[in-house]
């Protein structure tokens, strides 16, 4: 199904920011500059109608609450993603196949579809505007057409309730008293052949799994998804996708079958999904890693760090102040990667629907949701036995539409998860004495009396135990702690709220008689492994604390085939091939033609600065002319009709510096050099004179208003 929403007036969805100190309450859009619908406010306004429908009796509150979920217990039946242009796919294609970065700014782009209003308090004594009040706002044009996707999550009796409720909505956005933001929303069923998209998911057949599988999972973002923080901190979010939530999707479609699943012989691990750096998943970086304090990348982007674990002697820093090189995933190349955050601005309305804003009063709230960033990739394993594996290959295969995270009924969550490999679970057996710890994840740890603790002497015990080495000690540890916690949703009850060792911790390990490093390189220690926890890293130690990271940027490979991949980076001429296109390049013509009619005009404008004398007037003649005519040649027929020599001179040679279609052709030769020899002035003759000479007698009386107040300071002196 999906939802269509048709503008039938302007309409601004308030984004919860300004821009640029121009405009005070700026749209919501996209990285390419495309205005969007958010979910949450399509779904809130459907949810406003729906209970309309129960309050005047039309439906049952059982009806409702099956549809549109309960506040605190209950989700929705359905899903809903964000409204985006009816073209955005092809419009996005066009706008990546654009190579000119100025051409296709965000701004640019959002200028397509939008434009500035103003307004301003009154004074209802003197009828005069307050001082301070004026705000500009942007708004989208009337007009456009958005679609959103639309969901059932679960089945439901009667599902005629979802098709009125939103049929029912007329206003989205704010200022809707004030003639924004009035709507026609309809709910259309799309026939979609599922089977494909279930097939696509898995890459490959049940005939390739062994007893023990490991299996590499892949997960694009398509929209936002909010990882909370384990301390219920909406504002924040975790930059990876955590085990648990993939278990947990795993889980709902199992049902009755999870608890099979769970008490097989082997226990299914489901590691956490990290950010992914040219198909390969990053891990965190040691938090052993510093620089000198200010230190930055050097031409080449490299930084040089220091492996303070690594550290024999203070002889090797001396004189050197060292931070926390803050490093937050590394890949296996050395180079830097970092997920991208957002945050959105969110209300919630009073119980009383006839306000309608947030009071902070009667259950209403301003909040803001942190989330990572859509168009990312992360990646993670899960290891399961071959039974396990097929009944992972089945929920899979019986999964539609996939959301994971908080939000994921609307706006948030929606992503692409593959399997997209298998492979036999092997351990690779080498004797070392010494080697560097790394925890891949939250390890979670009890003591010898059930509690829950952080003590390293613990896990000092716990890596013996793997290993079977009695003498092994753990030296020179670095740190760090999280909070872990949490809810479950289907007890409703909040988990045990406890300290763990966090990822990004790092030590030594050391021992006399030696110990199996396979045992440990890619293992998991402690506490709810199936959920993600407890992934360590082992690895051999290296002669020297000198540790080179590279920005993610720049080309990894040989610095002549980065020389190539910048030339062919180079943009080439843009084919036209969508409306975009073309109103992006219309837009930089109109830019260039007020550019050339200002250089024009910088050029003529130095014989009339001691002349202020007639000039006013002569303009003002002009002004009344243009009103009156329709191209540049009945202006001209104007012009010398005009019976004063005087004013009739002057006007001549204003309107003669300036000619639209000598402008025009010079400015189209410009374009098709610059973009593409396809470009042609999309005006007609009448409306590309109108367009110069809006511009051209703007900047005539901006001329003779300057003159003023130049002579007034004169006489003031």
């Amino acid at each position: 199904m999906k939802i269509t929403i048709e503008l039938l007036s302007d309409i601004c969805i308030g984004s919860g920011e300004s821009y640029n100190s121009v405009i005070d309450t700026d749209v919501t859009y996209d990285d390419y500059g495309l205005p969007y619908i958010p979910a949450k406010r399509i779904k809130g306004c459907i949810r406003e109608a729906g209970l309309e429908l129960k309050d005047f009796g039309l439906i049952k509150a059982t009806e409702f609450e099956e549809i549109f979920g309960r506040e605190g217990d209950q989700s929705s039946a359905f899903s809903l993603s964000n409204a985006y242009l009816s073209n955005y796919e092809e419009t996005c294609k066009a706008l990546d196949s654009c190579g000119w970065e100025d051409l296709k700014s965000p701004q640019n782009v959002l200028n397509q579809y939008t434009y500035t209003r103003t307004s301003t308090a009154v004074d209802l004594e003197t009828g005069v505007a307050d001082k301070n009040t004026l705000r500009t706002i942007r708004v989208i044009e009337k007009g456009l057409k958005f679609e959103a996707e639309c969901n059932w999550k679960r089945e439901v009796s009667n599902k005629d309730v979802l098709k009125q409720a939103v049929s029912l909505v007329k206003h989205i956005g704010i200022s809707r008293t004030r003639g924004l933001g009035l709507v026609r929303l309809a709910l259309e069923e799309e026939k979609i052949d599922q089977c494909e998209t279930k097939c696509s998911r898995i890459m490959f057949t049940k005939d390739k799994l062994g007893e023990k599988n490991k299996i590499k999972y892949t997960i694009h973002l398509n929209s936002a998804v909010i990882c909370k923080s384990p301390q219920g901190n909406q504002a924040v979010t975790q930059d990876y996708i955590s085990g648990s939530k993939i278990l947990g999707l795993i889980a709902e479609g199992l049902k009755d079958k999870y608890q099979e699943f769970m008490n097989c012989e082997n226990e299914v691990i489901v590691s956490n999904a990290y950010v992914m750096n040219d198909g390969k998943r990053c891990v965190p970086a040691r938090i052993s890693l510093q620089k000198e304090k200010d230190q930055s990348y050097d031409e080449n982007g490299n930084l040089k760090l220091k492996d303070m674990i690594l550290l024999k002697s203070a002889d090797e820093i001396r004189g050197k102040q060292m931070t926390p090189a803050n490093i937050p995933y590394i890949d296996e190349t050395g180079t830097k990667v970092e997920v991208t955050t957002q945050i959105s601005y969110h209300h919630q309305r009073p119980a009383d629907k006839s306000v309608g804003k947030a009071t902070g009063t009667d259950g209403s709230s301003f909040y803001q949701l942190a989330s990572i960033s859509r168009n990312q990739d992360f990646c993670g394993y899960i290891y399961a036995d071959k039974k396990q594996a097929e009944m992972i290959m089945d929920v899979m295969e019986s999964l539609n539409e996939v959301r994971i995270g908080y939000g994921r009924s609307s706006e948030f969550g929606a992503v692409d998860l593959k399997l997209e490999s298998v492979e036999p679970v092997s351990v690779k057996s080498e004797t070392f004495k010494d080697a560097v710890i790394t925890l891949a994840s939250d390890v979670i740890l009890y003591n010898e009396m059930g509690m829950l603790t952080t003590d390293i002497r613990v896990l000092e015990q716990v890596l013996r135990n793997v290993t079977g080495a009695a003498d092994l000690v753990l030296r020179n540890p670095f740190l760090r702690f999280e909070t872990i916690g949490g809810y479950n949703v289907t007890w409703r009850r909040r988990k045990p709220v406890f300290s763990a060792l966090g990822k990004g911790s790092t030590f030594l390990i050391h021992s006399d008689i030696g110990f199996d490093i396979g045992k440990l390189d890619g293992s998991f220690i402690g506490e709810r492994i199936s959920e993600g926890y407890g992934e360590i890293l082992g690895e051999k130690i290296f002669d020297s604390l000198d540790v080179t990271v590279r920005k993610r940027e720049l080309s990894k490979e040989e610095p002549e085939m980065a020389e190539k991949n910048s030339e062919m980076a180079k943009p080439e001429q843009v084919q036209i091939n969508s409306d975009i296109l073309a109103r992006l390049l219309q837009n930089e013509f109109a830019g260039r033609m007020e550019n050339a009619i200002r250089e024009i005009w910088e050029e003529k404008k130095k014989k009339y600065k001691d002349s202020l004398d007639g000039l006013n007037a002569g303009i003002a003649k002009l002004r009344a002319i243009f009103k009156a005519v329709n191209s540049y040649e009945e202006m001209q027929e104007q012009v010398e009709g005009i019976e004063k020599n005087e004013k009739n001179s002057l006007c001549k040679d204003l309107i003669g510096f300036v000619n639209p279609c000598e402008v025009a052709e010079t400015i189209t030769e410009e374009m098709k050099e610059s973009y593409t020899s396809e470009f042609e002035n999309q005006w007609s003759e009448e409306e590309t004179f109108r367009q110069a000479y809006l511009f051209y007698l703007a900047e005539l009386k901006y001329f003779v208003k300057e003159l003023l107040n130049s002579k007034k300071e004169e006489k003031k002196k």
